[in-house]
């Protein structure tokens, strides 16, 4: 029963996948480096081309409505790339409630993820889950607008976890999966129990000093203009504007596959931290990890240790590769390491103490 489940669910995942291909082309509608004066350019008229010809293309191909140039936000939720996400995070939690999770259901869950969102082939990494939580709010003090591409991205990674700890992070995301598999190679020198606080005190300076930074710059460019008599509101002081402290450890770029020095420097450092860590990147720097760390103190969803029926054997935090469990069997959970809801601690219990539900086991 659990391995025709698991077969009709990948077979579901791939159909999904290349038979959304053409949809899928569409959503670079939106590149998540689209910026006011790129727009701006697009619509000026070749300065080399005849006023005749351009009349001509004018009359031949009237410029398309507004509605089909911008996709809304219920456009791209529909497209292939986010019904995707939706599936692929509902699966999981399938997995989970079921209790169906072991090493090699999850290996293959992580690959379907990565080949799917990670290649940069199937489905497009514009735009990328980073942007979603950075250039959502960026564009809208920079523009004046939200896009509809961030929002929907930024909608499919808050709902799912706001349903399930950490059900985009653990079960959607490609650099996640990236990780994860990386991780699991073996390695003598790997430090699952490490400092999470640490960890997390420099996740969220990080995005508390985004915020701060890109304020500061906005204000200091802004004086500048003004003391040059430029126009704040054109489209060129708006995009110096646009300042992101991630742009330089924005790992999420590893997955458009540009092999330069840049992309060999950064592949090696996530690969020798994975290595050691589990999800270093999650843990440490991702702002994403940062919001739906906070999202796991409301998501009902989230995997349980019955203390009435565990005896601290700790065979679960032997089996499961991340730092949470043993909090969880320690009832300790105050300042426990994000959960990725991975699963892998489940079926590791001999007392089937440990489950993934949406209300409290035991007394």
């Amino acid at each position: 029963m659990r391995t025709t489940l698991l077969s009709v669910l990948t077979l579901l995942l791939l159909a999904l996948a290349f038979g959304s291909l053409p949809v899928a082309a569409q959503e670079t509608a939106e590149p998540e480096h689209t910026t006011a004066a790129a727009a701006e350019e697009a619509t000026v008229e070749d300065p080399e081309a005849g006023h005749e010809e351009g009349t001509i293309m004018a009359e031949k191909e009237p410029p398309p409505s507004e509605e089909t140039q911008m996709p809304g936000v219920i456009d791209f939720l529909f497209a292939g790339k986010y019904l995707a996400f939706l599936i692929l995070a509902a699966v999981g939690l399938t997995l989970l409630m079921g209790r169906w999770v072991n090493f090699w259901v999850r290996i293959g869950m992580l690959v379907i993820a990565f080949i799917l969102f990670g290649i940069d082939m199937i489905y497009p990494m514009h735009p990328s889950p980073m942007c979603a939580i950075t250039k959502l709010f960026m564009f809208k003090f920079t523009h004046g607008q939200f896009f509809a591409g961030f929002i929907a991205m930024f909608l499919a990674i808050m709902v799912p976890s706001l349903i399930g700890r950490k059900l985009f992070c653990g079960w959607v995301c490609p650099l996640g999966a990236l990780q994860d598999l990386i991780n699991k190679i073996p390695f003598k020198w790997r430090w699952k129990q490490f400092n999470f606080t640490a960890f997390n005190m420099l996740r969220m300076g990080l995005l508390v000093m985004f915020f701060l930074t890109f304020f500061l710059v906005k204000d200091q460019i802004g004086l500048l203009a003004s003391n040059v008599g430029g126009d704040i509101n054109d489209s060129t002081w708006k995009a110096f504007s646009a300042f992101s402290l991630y742009e330089s450890i924005n790992f999420f770029e590893l997955l458009h596959w540009n092999m330069t020095t840049t992309f060999t420097v950064m592949l090696i450092v996530l690969f020798v931290a994975s290595l050691m860590f589990y999800r270093p990147y999650c843990y440490a720097v991702c702002p994403i990890g940062a919001l739906t760390w906070l999202l796991e103190k409301v998501s009902p969803g989230k995997v349980r240790v019955d203390q009435n029926l565990c005896t601290k054997c700790y065979e679960c935090v032997e089996a499961s590769p991340c730092p949470t469990i043993e909090r969880l069997v320690e009832d300790d959970t105050i300042a426990a390491p994000d959960c990725t809801s991975c699963g892998e601690c489940l079926k590791s219990c001999p007392e089937n103490a440990i489950t993934f539900g949406f209300k409290k086991t035991g007394s």
